[in-house]
């Protein structure tokens, strides 16, 4: 009886087990891995994750990851790529309720901030000097161009618009993404609050702030602009 019921034990054991590499469907530890590198990311910081680390909280051994990523660094780009793909989609979608020119491009400036304040590890991960290091990675370097393109392209639409009035389209860009990239920083870093400005949440201060009585007076002059050249 004392033998039957040790095997019993160990058969608990055995089957509270990780899960093995093995176990794992072609991609599907790559995919695991860089979930769990992610939630170590937001859930402890940068300075937590590493290789083994994911390895841990996936439940394989510490060579897996290798058969997936290099180094680290690879592990970091294959995270941002992910990070910009998802940007540009969420940019993407709240761009789609949006009519006018104008309205869509406030519609990216405002998932910009929604999209860095839901996710700070990996917005700070994806814009911070780690992603840029691997600038060679070519998944990584598509995924940040694709999600540039997105606002890019809204400026572009505000501009033709408005082709009379329409100012340098580059510093056109960099002006409309500073301002949102500012923002978003500001608030994870703590250095405002939403609240003080009588908003419930970083996206309805994006949305304030866009959508304001300088902003939409000059969504209103480009408009009249465009009506005189008909």
């Amino acid at each position: 009886m004392p033998t039957k019921a040790k095997n019993t034990r160990i058969e608990k054991r055995d089957r509270a087990a990780p899960k093995k590499a093995s176990n794992y469907h072609h991609g599907a530890l790559r995919d695991a891995l860089i979930h769990a590198a992610r939630d170590i990311l937001e859930s402890q910081g940068y300075e937590a994750l590493s290789l083994r680390a994911a390895a841990r909280r996936v439940g394989v051994s510490q060579a897996a990851p290798y058969n997936h990523f290099a180094d680290k660094s690879a592990l970091l780009a294959a995270i941002a790529a992910q990070g910009f793909n998802e940007f540009a989609n969420a940019m993407r979608q709240e761009m789609d309720v949006a009519m006018d020119p104008q309205a869509r491009l406030n519609a990216t400036g405002i998932a910009y901030v929604a999209f860095a304040t839901s996710n700070p590890g990996l917005f700070k991960l994806m814009f911070g000097s780690s992603a840029h290091k691997a600038s060679d990675d070519p998944e990584l370097d598509a995924a940040r161009t694709s999600a540039y393109e997105v606002l890019r392209g809204a400026v572009h639409s505000v501009q033709v618009s408005a082709p009379r009035h329409a100012p340098n389209e580059p510093l056109e860009s960099l002006r409309s993404w500073a301002l949102v990239h500012g923002l978003a920083t500001m608030i994870n870093e703590g250095t405002i609050s939403p609240a003080i400005y009588g908003a419930r949440s970083a996206r309805e201060l994006a949305a304030a702030i866009l959508k304001s009585p300088h902003m939409e007076k000059k969504g209103r002059a480009s408009n009249a602009i465009k009506k005189r050249g008909k």
